[in-house]
């Protein structure tokens, strides 16, 4: 039996980005219910899960739904939508691997878990025009050389036209990008941060770290609850990066300009201790560093990185390491450390 639902997040003032799991216990017949959760201070807001059930009568479920909600929240209730015969009981929080990932978390170096984002989903700049968009352009400029001989006229249509593209344009949904970032330390560390503007889809385990910016944005999430339990969720946000930290095992993976110890790599950047960047083009598995030119990465990517160090980025190929991510999305290496002298990276 599947179970879906819909869980509605308002992101608390205090305490925003926490995990937990909310263990439930379910009879029959149940059509639907809401799970809400006060915030701990006044004013700081409601986080409501609403759960589209199937249950039928008799039938006794016990399932953990996650919850965005800091350990200063109260207790949920529940309310059964439409009241029925049947029952639905909150047990408990579920603490299972918080502590492992919270001490994962501390674990990293403080540069690691301090580093900028990479700033690429600005929400306006990546909006790409639709084609309706384009014909409606022309359309417009059509109409005002046509009536070029009566100014006024040109003008009042050219402005009464141009306002309805503006606000059609304004009320268009913004296509989801989401992308994943492998941050990386000189001291083999590593982390990756899945990064979505207005959506990102996450497995419903515990994280490293989950972020909303702006923190006041309300977030929902969709998912489906199977006989295991709720396997990946799909946060949304309205004009919002979300992002989500994720431990990352990288093996014998290192950077080394002698050996591409990566996978296929579709193109790099490599900055010297001495800030001067360098492009490299394709970077194929097992093969030295390709020769140079002068090329600054893009800009997202380069938002005050700490100077007088080593620094690679580099595009991965579909599929070269891609664990944990979507198969669809992208997936980079950022990489930050000392250019040792084994390491053979330009200083």
């Amino acid at each position: 039996m599947k179970l879906a639902f819909a869980l509605v997040v308002g992101v608390l003032s205090q305490g925003s980005g926490r995990f937990r799991q909310a263990e439930v216990e379910l009879r029959g017949p149940l059509a639907a219910l809401e799970i809400a959760v006060l915030g701990p201070t006044a004013g700081s807001g409601e986080t409501s899960t609403r759960l589209e059930l199937d249950l039928a009568p008799g039938e006794l479920r016990r399932v953990s739904v996650p919850l965005f909600a800091s350990a200063e929240c109260g207790d949920p209730a529940l309310r059964e939508l439409p009241q029925s015969e049947g029952s639905a009981m909150w047990t408990g929080w579920t603490r299972e691997g918080e502590a492992e990932f919270a001490q994962a978390w501390l674990a990293l170096p403080i540069g690691l878990r301090t580093r900028p984002s990479v700033a690429l989903f600005d929400g306006v700049a990546g909006r790409e025009p639709e084609p309706a968009a384009l014909l409606f352009s022309a359309a417009l400029f059509v109409l005002v050389l046509a009536l070029r001989r009566r100014p006024a006229l040109a003008l009042a249509s050219g402005l009464a036209t141009g306002a309805v593209l503006v606000a059609w344009l304004a009320r268009r949904d913004i296509a989801p990008r989401e992308l994943r970032v492998l941050e990386g330390a000189g001291d083999g560390a590593w982390v990756a941060w899945d990064s979505g503007f207005e959506s990102l889809r996450v497995p419903a385990t515990a994280p490293l770290q989950l972020e909303v910016e702006p923190r006041s944005a309300a977030v929902r999430a969709h998912g489906r609850l199977s006989p295991s339990g709720v396997g990946e969720l799909t946060l949304e946000a309205r004009g919002a990066l979300l992002r989500r930290a994720s431990p990352v095992d990288a093996g014998h993976r290192r950077i080394s300009a002698a050996a591409n110890g990566w996978g296929a790599l579709e193109e790099v950047w490599v900055r010297s201790e001495h800030g001067r960047w360098s492009v490299h083009g394709p970077w194929e598995a097992g093969e030295p560093l390709p020769e140079g030119r002068a090329g600054d990465p893009p800009g997202g990517f380069n938002p005050a990185l700490p100077q007088g160090t080593a620094v690679v980025i580099a595009r991965l190929a579909p599929g070269t390491f891609s664990a944990g991510a979507s198969a669809a999305r992208p997936v980079w290496l950022r990489w930050i450390g000392p250019a040792e002298a084994d390491s053979g990276l330009p200083r």
